[in-house]
């Protein structure tokens, strides 16, 4: 009698394990970069002056026009035109070899427009 209780919790037990390897996989796969409330965020493991010169140069090769530029100790900020949508873009740095770079395209953000500018950034590290 056990037997017949032991096999389907096994099976499930064996079901819910493969779910879960599917779902952390999946996690891991997508924690390159976070998108919320507007803002497409990813951490790159470069210093600020390093991912700041390929946050001025990524955005302006895909047409993007410079409107300001501001760096600090520790942080940078970026203004760009994609037509007349306003893009900013974000620098923290987190540590001496990580920045954070934030990119929002717009007031209410796009996240594939987003992307694709934080992927020119990315190209240039």
């Amino acid at each position: 009698m056990r037997s017949w209780i032991l096999i389907p919790a096994l099976a499930l037990a064996l079901t819910c394990s493969g779910c879960a390897a599917v779902i952390v996989g999946g996690a891991a796969a997508a924690g390159t970069y976070v998108y919320m409330a507007g803002w497409l965020h990813q951490t790159y493991n470069h210093d600020l002056d390093t991912v700041y010169t390929a946050a001025r140069s990524g955005p302006a090769a895909l047409g993007l026009t410079l409107k300001s530029a501001e760096k600090q100790i520790g942080k940078a900020s970026l203004q760009f035109l994609d037509g007349d949508t306003t893009v900013w873009i974000s620098l923290e740095a987190t540590s001496s070899y990580t920045t954070k770079v934030s990119v929002r395209w717009g007031i209410l953000g796009d996240e594939v427009t987003s992307r694709r500018i934080m992927d020119a950034i990315g190209a240039r590290l």
